[in-house]
């Protein structure tokens, strides 16, 4: 499957153009502390469909408490050592991402 999906990157037509982002916490919520981490969530859920979420936790074995997943689902987890995120596509008016704001 690895050989496909690099096969499929390989015949994009032009360049990708990024919008980088600072991950910082939603309103109402506080600062992540300095012992506080941040990590990368992506859900594969049952049905196949993908959801992706930042979550800020102490240690990955926090995680669990912080998020809910349907019975089935993979979790794969990557810790942030930046909070920079960038994205092919800006965040548009109708969306609302509170995790992420354009960085300066």
């Amino acid at each position: 499957m690895k050989g496909e999906a690099e096969e499929r990157i390989a015949e994009g037509s032009g360049p990708v153009t990024f919008t980088c982002y600072r991950i910082t916490p939603g309103e109402g919520e506080d600062t992540p502390k300095e012992d506080m981490n941040t990590y990368s969530i992506v859900v594969l859920l049952p049905d196949g469909d993908v959801k992706h979420q930042i979550v800020w936790a102490r240690a990955p074995e926090d995680i669990s408490d912080a998020i809910r997943v349907p019975s089935g689902s993979r979790v794969i987890m990557t810790e942030m050592k930046s909070p920079l995120v960038w994205d092919s596509e800006e965040v548009g008016a109708e969306e609302t991402v509170a995790e992420a704001a354009p960085a300066s």
